[in-house]
């Protein structure tokens, strides 16, 4: 009996654990990609306790967490998990479904056919094609047609035998106005079975392109379909419409020049009857407190981008014909040098802007005013570099990335252990404004708890509290299907502009020094929140946060304290602050070390403590007599 006590109440201590599987992602009837391997992440209780998925021998990280990757086939699958070892069994299944191929092998002895392409709606202008795409039965004679535009037309089946079926239509000035459903089938004779297909969606084939205009602020004009970033407008511009497909429309911005744009983020421009086009007027500039100004006369909103090229900006504007006769300086600016406009092809004009070649550009940011495209240009911003408040005046915008979303699909990355990344950005964030704000920066948050904040609301933020820098802090994951164990994975810091290139160099130095994970390298990087904002700015991927040791180490308070010194030693240099005078540095080790920031997000639940205050100016921070060494606290 006393025995059996012992067991109880050694059990209730924790010292015997009910054994138990998670898996934490994929989620429970997620959908994969058609891959032949993914990832799967969770952890178990006993961590010691042997670990098979579907077969396979997994290892298991000290605190229970693992990954694996592991074969899937298309349809529905099962991750089944098993737990061996006397008292510590378990078993447990977690249920997806692997995207099909689009093509699916068919027996010869079976009829059938199926549509492929084109799956949604279509909308195209005499010059395109038609791209038909279908799968059945091998070694058959298939046709398609097109409503009224075309009548039985060839499909040809590469490679013979395979049961993929291609055809083209090429779009003829005739055929303008016409409109029709795609039907694929097979040739047979008079009593033969045949097998056929018919499109959801109809194809249309315009009379005239259409004329829309942006209804929102912010409107992301992509290069493809499902591509990078263009350019990103504001509401109200004029855009000429010539196709759509499924979702996104066709923006025809020039003969040779086309983007995509999400078709619920237009509407028909109204009294629109013409295709927009505007004329330059006069070019005016003016010295501002933080650069230049410059404002270009235009009778209409008109799409535009920007390009930074050595020394100088160049702005495009479409639908537009040069009519500029002045440009007017203003005598006190030394920042903008000169000015070159040009019609650089049948409907769009460049202007450049050259800047003085002591001042490069620190950040631009452009919107349209009363019957005017607005450019402000900022000039390089200083800091003081006299300790103990080196910073003292900079404004730097941190950007803790992701929301709080605790059910699937989650907004960034979550771990093994359950924890989520909008967490460990939040824990870094905080942190780091301990360190710059020491420094004597004025330091803001994009967020500040589990609030949510949209995407492009993120350097707007920054934007509108005028910060003279922007770093988002991330901590990665990598796509569904990819081999966590193809690479060495740790940090790595991403940039757009060739004017934020030295703050991601900087910033991506003081990684090297000071963080002992693998480095992934400095990184041009087309995201939204470094490519909208107005002035010098990262992301940085602290962690691979899907990697059990690594997401154990972001949720430490010593791992998040030396992430916060390599930030705040990154700025440093990039300021070119000069290092602490020996004094200081003297008097700061004889400061007792006040308590960390804790944040942690075990299990999905999120424990703060409060941030110290009055934590030592140098607490964290690298430097030797004469140089930074990227040293931080251990």
């Amino acid at each position: 009996m006393n025995r059996l006590i012992l067991l109880f109440i050694l059990f209730q201590a924790g010292g015997l654990r009910a054994a138990e599987i998670k898996i934490i992602y994929p989620y429970e009837g997620m959908a994969l990609p058609n891959v032949p391997r993914t990832f799967v992440f969770g952890n178990i209780t006993p961590s010691t306790a042997p670990f098979r998925i579907n077969g396979s021998k997994i290892e298991v990280y000290k605190n229970g967490g693992f990954i694996a990757y592991l074969p899937v086939s298309p349809g529905n699958f099962s991750f089944r998990g098993e737990l061996t070892g006397g008292a510590a069994s378990a078993v447990y299944e977690r249920k997806v479904r692997v995207k099909p191929a689009e093509f699916q092998p068919v027996s010869s002895g079976t009829l059938f056919l199926n549509m492929v392409s084109p799956s949604g709606e279509l909308e195209l202008s005499p010059g395109d094609f038609v791209n038909i795409q279908a799968g059945g039965t091998p070694f058959k004679e298939a046709v398609f047609s097109i409503g009224s535009i075309t009548g039985d037309t060839q499909l040809t089946e590469i490679p013979r035998g395979s049961g993929r079926y291609f055809g083209l239509y090429a779009v003829k000035e005739s055929d303008a106005g016409k409109e029709g459903s795609v039907e694929v089938r097979f040739k047979a004779g008079l009593f033969a079975r045949s097998a056929s297909s018919v499109s959801e969606n109809a194809v249309k084939i315009l009379k005239v392109p259409l004329i829309f205009e942006t209804s929102t602020d912010t409107v992301v004009l992509r290069n493809g379909l499902d591509t990078g970033y263009m350019m990103f407008l504001p509401m109200g511009v004029k855009l000429v419409s010539d196709g759509k497909t499924g979702a996104m429309r066709r923006i025809r911005l020039s003969p040779g020049e086309a983007a995509w744009v999400e078709d619920s983020k237009v509407v028909p421009a109204p009294r629109a009857a013409f295709p927009p086009q505007t004329e330059t007027g006069t070019i005016r500039l003016k010295k501002t407190e933080t650069g230049s100004q410059a404002a270009i006369s235009l009778n209409d909103k008109v799409p535009y981008s920007a390009e930074e090229l050595e020394n100088s900006l160049r702005l495009t504007l479409y639908y537009a014909k040069q009519h500029t006769n002045w440009v007017v300086y203003d005598s006190s600016d030394s920042f903008v040098k000169n000015v070159v406009f040009r019609q650089a092809d049948e409907n769009k004009v460049t202007v450049d802007f050259e800047f003085a070649k002591d001042k490069p550009l620190w950040g631009y940011d452009i919107y349209y005013g009363t019957r005017a495209l607005v450019l402000e240009f900022k000039q390089p911003v200083s800091a003081p570099g006299k300790w103990p408040k080196p910073l003292e005046g900079v404004k730097i915008a941190l950007d803790p990335g992701h929301s709080a979303k605790q059910a699937p699909p989650y907004d960034g990355a979550i771990g093994p252990m359950g924890t989520f990344e909008y967490q460990a950005n939040l824990a870094i964030a905080l942190k780091t404004q301990e360190v710059l704000s020491n420094l004597g920066a004025r330091v803001l948050l994009t967020r500040k708890g589990d609030e949510t904040v949209q995407l492009a609301d993120r350097p707007k933020i920054a934007k509108d509290s005028k910060a003279d820098i922007f770093i988002s802090i991330h901590n990665n994951a990598i796509a569904d299907g990819e081999d966590p164990f193809s690479q060495p994975r740790g940090f790595s810091v991403y940039y757009y502009h060739r004017h934020s290139r030295a703050l991601g160099k900087a910033l991506h130095n003081a990684y090297v020094k000071n963080i002992r994970l693998p480095d992934e390298g400095l990184r041009y990087g087309d995201y939204l929140v470094v490519r909208m904002t107005s002035m010098p700015a990262v992301l940085i991927e602290n962690v691979c946060m899907i990697l059990p040791e690594q997401e154990e180490m972001v949720f430490t308070p010593a791992f998040q304290d030396k992430l916060a010194a390599s930030i705040s030693s990154g700025v440093l240099e990039f300021f070119a602050v000069p290092p602490p005078p020996a004094y200081l540095r003297s008097r700061e080790r004889d400061k007792k070390k006040q308590p960390p920031v804790s944040l942690r997000g075990t299990g999905g639940r999120e424990n703060r403590a409060a941030a110290p205050r009055g934590a030592g100016i140098l607490e964290g921070l690298p430097g030797k007599a004469g140089t930074w060494t990227g040293r931080g606290k251990k």
